[in-house]
C-alpha cells in the first residue's frame, strides 16, 4: 500500500479542520494547522476537573441511593499545580514533533516513500530532511496512586485522537497511548500499538506482522507504521511492567526509544514509578538527548497548601444524612490514614461514607476514619508506615506497592456499596473493633498481610463460638512474628510468659495488642 493511500475502511474519522498557524515554521503544515490551538496551563486546568453530580437535597434520598452515588466519587480529580508543567509540556512535544514532519511538502513525501521502501529491506533509517537530531520526548515518573495516566488522560481527551485529511489523502495519528501488561513482553507491547492503529485507522497491518519473530524488525515495523500514519505522540504507561518482564533486555529497550526519537522523529511520552526512572536511567544516559524534554518527578501531596487544597474540594460531595463540616482534626486523620496518595484519599472518603450511612450513624468522625482505614487499608499498612517515617531507603522498598492494593480496596468499595444498612447491635460492634484493632496491631508489629487475616478469621471464630481467645491462638501470632522478623520486644516478652507459665492472653492486652472488653 502507498503512502498516498487514502483507505475507506475506516468511515468514523473526524475530518480535519485548519486554523492559521502561529509560527512561520508551522504555516502550511497541515498535521498542525488540524490541531486545536495550543493553550496554557492556567486556561486548561480549569476545564480538566472531574467532580460529581451533588445537590444538598441528595441527603433526604433512601440511604441505598445515597450509598450508590458515593461510588460517583471514584473518578473524582481536581486539578493540581504538580499538573501544570504536564499540560503544557504534552502540547509542546505534540507540535514541536510535528515541525519538521510536513506531508504537504514533496520533498518530505519523497523522503518517506524512500524511508517505507528501505525499512521494508530491513534497514533502519532516517527520513533525509533538514530537523532536528532527536524527537522532543519527556518522562513523568512518581509514586503509584497519584493520578499520573489521569492527568495524562484528562490532556488527551482535548486533542482528537486520529484525523482524515481528504484534501491531502492521508490519514493523521494523533497521539496513541498504550499500557505494559503486567506481564507484558515488547513483543506484546510492540503487537498491541499494532493492533491499536488498526483499530483506530481501518489498517490491516497487524496481519502482515503477527507473525514476526525478530524484535529489532518488529520494532522497525511499528516505527515505520507510526511514521506512516504521522503518528503525533506516543505515550507508554506503566513502563515499570515492561521493564520488569522477562527477555526485555536494555539493549532492546535502548533501540525502540532510538529508533523512535532519532530515526523516525516521533516523540514519546513514557508514564512509570520511582522504580522505572532508576531503571531507565542508564539507558537515558547512554542514549543522551532520548529524553531531551526533561523528566517530570511526581510526589505525594505534603501537608499545608497543596492538600488542603485538594481535601477542601473533595469534602463537599458528602451523602450523609448529617453534613460533617471539614475541620483541622478530620483534615489531619485523612492525611495520617493516606499520606497525600490522591487515589487512597478518594477511596478512603468514599469508604468512610459508606459506613457512615450503613451503620446509621450518618456522620464523619475521626475514629471512623480511622476505623475504617484499618480494616480497609490493612494491607497498605506497612507502606503507609513507611511513608510516614520518611526513611528513603524503607520508602523504596514500597514505591510500586499501591497500585497492587488498589484493586483489593475497590472491590471493598463495590461489596460495600451493595450491603444495606444495619443495625449494629453493641455486642457486634464491639467483635468488630476488635478485630479491626487487632488486624491494625498485628500489621504494625510486622506480622505479614496474608498471616494477619489467617489470625484475624480465627480470632473471630473463637469469639463467635463464646470460646474466648485461647492461648493457641497467642502461640500462633508469636509464631507469625517470630517468621516475619517482627518487633523483637514483643516476642520476647511473649517466650517469657510462656516459659513462666503466666497468662498470655492478658499479656497480649497489657501490651496493646488485644483490646480489653
Amino acid at each position: 500500500m502507498g503512502i498516498d493511500e487514502l483507505e475507506d475502511t475506516k468511515t468514523d474519522l473526524i475530518p480535519a479542520l485548519y486554523n492559521s498557524a502561529v509560527l512561520p515554521e508551522h504555516v502550511g503544515n497541515p498535521l498542525i494547522e488540524a490541531l486545536p490551538r495550543f493553550r496554557t496551563a492556567e486556561e486548561v486546568l480549569g476545564a480538566i476537573g472531574v467532580s460529581p453530580r451533588f445537590s444538598e437535597r441528595d441527603r433526604l434520598q433512601d440511604s441505598y441511593i445515597r450509598m450508590l452515588s458515593v461510588l460517583s466519587l471514584r473518578n473524582f480529580f481536581v486539578p493540581l499545580k504538580t499538573h501544570w508543567k504536564v499540560v503544557e509540556q504534552m502540547g509542546l512535544v505534540l507540535r514541536d514533533g510535528y515541525t519538521h514532519r510536513n506531508p504537504a511538502r514533496p520533498d518530505y513525501k519523497r523522503a518517506l516513500v524512500e524511508f517505507y521502501r528501505q525499512s521494508m529491506e530491513g534497514a533502519i533509517v532516517p527520513i533525509t530532511l533538514p530537523k532536528p537530531s532527536t524527537a522532543p520526548s519527556f518522562s513523568i515518573f512518581g509514586v503509584s496512586g497519584m493520578g499520573k495516566s489521569s492527568i495524562v488522560e484528562r490532556i488527551l481527551a482535548f486533542y482528537p485522537q486520529a484525523l482524515v485529511h481528504p484534501q491531502h489523502h492521508f490519514k493523521q495519528l494523533v497521539w496513541l497511548k498504550v499500557d505494559c501488561p503486567m506481564d507484558g513482553s515488547l513483543k506484546q507491547l510492540l503487537l498491541g500499538i499494532i493492533a491499536q492503529i488498526d483499530k483506530l485507522l481501518g489498517t490491516t497491518h497487524y496481519d502482515a506482522v503477527k507473525k514476526r519473530t525478530e524484535i529489532d524488525k518488529l520494532v522497525l515495523d511499528v516505527a515505520k507504521i507510526s511514521a506512516q500514519h504521522h503518528l503525533g505522540v506516543l505515550i507508554i504507561d506503566e513502563i515499570q511492567h515492561l521493564l520488569d518482564a522477562p527477555g526485555v533486555g536494555p539493549a532492546r529497550m535502548l533501540n525502540f526509544f532510538v529508533t523512535f526519537a532519532n530515526e523516525v522523529k516521533i516523540p514519546f511520552v513514557l508514564v512509570g514509578t520511582p522504580k522505572a526512572e532508576k531503571m531507565l536511567g542508564v539507558l537515558f544516559r547512554e542514549a543522551r538527548r532520548v529524553s531531551d524534554a526533561g523528566t517530570i518527578h511526581w510526589d505525594r501531596m505534603q501537608r499545608g497548601q497543596e492538600w488542603n487544597y485538594f481535601i477542601e474540594n473533595l469534602w463537599p460531595f458528602q451523602w450523609t444524612a448529617k453534613p460533617s463540616p471539614l475541620t483541622d482534626e478530620l483534615s489531619e486523620a485523612m492525611y495520617f490514614e493516606t499520606q497525600g496518595i490522591t487515589a487512597l484519599a478518594v477511596r478512603l472518603y468514599q469508604l468512610v461514607q459508606l459506613e457512615a450511612i450503613r451503620s446509621r450513624k450518618e456522620s464523619i468522625t475521626k475514629r471512623l476514619i480511622s476505623n475504617v482505614a484499618s480494616d480497609s487499608f490493612s494491607l497498605l499498612q506497612p507502606a503507609l508506615r513507611a511513608l510516614r517515617s520518611g526513611r528513603k531507603k524503607y520508602i523504596a522498598k514500597f514505591e510500586d506497592f499501591f497500585d497492587e492494593c488498589i484493586d483489593d480496596i475497590d472491590e471493598s468499595l463495590r461489596i460495600a456499596s451493595m450491603q444495606g444498612p444495619s443495625v449494629i447491635s453493641d455486642n457486634a460492634s464491639g467483635r468488630s473493633l476488635a478485630a479491626i484493632k487487632l488486624k491494625k496491631n498485628l500489621a504494625e508489629v510486622g506480622v505479614s498481610p496474608n498471616q494477619v487475616a489467617a489470625i484475624v478469621d480465627k480470632f473471630q471464630a473463637s469469639r463467635s463460638a463464646s470460646d474466648g481467645v485461647d492461648d493457641s491462638l497467642v502461640e500462633e501470632i508469636s509464631a507469625a512474628l517470630k517468621k516475619e522478623g517482627g518487633d523483637s520486644s514483643l516476642i520476647a516478652m511473649l517466650e517469657k510468659a510462656k516459659a513462666d507459665g503466666s497468662d498470655m492472653v492478658s499479656m497480649l492486652k497489657e501490651a496493646g495488642i488485644l483490646i480489653h472488653e
